[in-house]
């Protein structure tokens, strides 16, 4: 009678197999090598050569993950978009009015932000360059914060908004956050009087005409 191995206990020849968990591991690292690279050197410029003297790994080693650097460059965007999107769900999502509401995911949009550290700038400036996975990202991340806060805004009580308006404030408070963080101070005073514009922007767009009124007096 022929025993037979378990097929678990046979291994090829070599290093032995990694889990699931240990690839995901190096993805990630990869993936946190190359926005470093992208803070450094900025999309057009950085190489898969700057993420390999980051990773600490071989030219073999990444190819053994991902095909080319715009790979793990959309791992690590998607990790920032599901940081941002979930700062702004807690706040969004919370009860109350959804225009109080809103005042708070600005703010935790400006957290966010300043825990970019120096991705934040190349980060912005690829924003619209359509060229740039870097776009993509924005365009995403923006049609998700646009279903959250038709969400936010219909749970309250208030009409839904139209796409245009939805997109004025959107924009607007975008350029708000940036200005804010790249060309400001970040001073106390500063923020105040972005937070005014922003308290503007969001009654103008998303608010009563006497909420509106109220505000301007």
């Amino acid at each position: 009678m022929t025993s037979q191995i378990p097929v678990t206990t046979l291994r090829s020849r070599g290093r032995p197999p990694k889990t699931k968990a240990d690839e995901d591991t190096m993805k990630a690292n990869i993936a946190d090598a190359t926005l470093k690279a992208f803070a450094k050197h900025g999309y057009h410029a950085m190489s898969v050569e700057h993420i390999l003297v980051n990773a600490n790994i071989s030219r073999p080693t990444f190819y053994k993950y991902f095909r080319q650097l715009e790979e793990p460059l959309a791992l690590a965007a998607f990790s920032l978009h599901t940081d941002l999107t979930e700062r702004l769900a807690n706040a969004l999502e919370a009860d109350g009015d959804a225009l109080l509401n809103a005042v708070t995911a600005f703010d935790a949009y400006v957290d966010w932000g300043k825990s970019l550290g120096a991705v934040l700038r190349p980060l912005y400036a690829e924003f619209y360059q359509t060229n740039s996975p870097v776009s993509s990202f924005r365009l995403q991340t923006i049609e998700t914060i646009k279903k959250m806060i038709v969400s936010a805004v219909i749970k309250s009580g208030r009409p839904q908004p139209t796409a245009t308006t939805l997109g004025l404030f959107i924009t607007g408070i975008e350029f708000l956050a940036f200005h804010f963080l790249l060309n400001s101070d970040r001073s106390e005073e500063a923020y105040a009087e972005t937070r005014l514009s922003m308290l503007r922007l969001l009654t103008a767009t998303l608010g009563t005409t006497a909420e509106f009124q109220l505000l301007m007096q």
